[in-house]
């Protein structure tokens, strides 16, 4: 439960900015804001370092990356809340109308900006959950087991000797076109010697780079 806790919590920081209005209703974001963001997301991005330095992830006998499972959960977080704004916007009578709530499409936009500028590698996922009117805010997945590195190498030695998988051919998010059949063999490294996860190699420097794109 508390990784997950600490997930959705990450998730949400990573797009933070298409819930705050002050991102939308002013030329430029306030700088004690964006750099409180960015803060954020570099404290989410070291802690996972750390995560994934001591704990492997093993989806139902098979092991993935940390990056798999926060790179799942962020697009399809991101296609919730924008089919549940499209909900929340149907059931609205034109009378409700306040001009201080975020509009749909902008909201669309600034979400779709954050994932294009930051984690361009899942916008066709996302894309596709968007399609597919995906709503859970929560992991859909296959049921997560955390192993310790140190207590329980022993219990998975089986499974990390053929490398952490960086996406799951049972439900792969980086496929170019998702509509192809898998690929045969998929993208494995493994583990020997110092683990490096990609995802985590640079924290997200968006907030600082481009946050007009939000404004759209």
């Amino acid at each position: 439960m508390e990784f997950f806790d600490f997930l959705y919590l990450g998730v949400f920081i990573l797009l933070s900015p298409a819930f705050d209005r002050r991102f939308y209703h002013t030329k430029n974001a306030p700088a004690n804001v964006v750099a409180e963001v960015a803060h954020a997301i570099q404290h989410f991005y070291n802690l996972f370092h750390i995560f994934s330095s001591r704990f492997v992830i093993d989806l139902e006998g098979e092991v993935v990356v940390l990056s798999y499972v926060i790179d799942r959960m962020l697009a399809e977080f991101a296609a919730a809340a924008v089919n549940f704004s499209s909900a929340i916007r149907d059931s609205y009578q034109e009378e409700d109308e306040d001009e201080d709530r975020i509009s749909t499409s902008l909201f669309k936009a600034s979400i779709q900006d954050i994932l294009k500028e930051n984690h361009s590698e899942i916008f066709s996922y996302y894309s596709s959950c968007l399609v597919s009117q995906h709503k859970h805010f929560i992991w859909t997945g296959p049921k997560l087991r955390i192993h310790s590195l140190s207590e329980d190498i022993l219990s998975i030695l089986p499974l990390i000797t053929l490398g952490e998988t960086s996406d799951l051919l049972s439900h792969q998010i980086y496929a170019t076109n998702l509509e192809l059949e898998p690929p045969s063999s998929p993208d494995v490294r493994p583990l020997v010697g110092k683990r490096h996860d990609q995802a985590f190699a640079s924290p997200s420097n968006g907030m600082s780079r481009k946050k007009k794109r939000l404004l759209v």
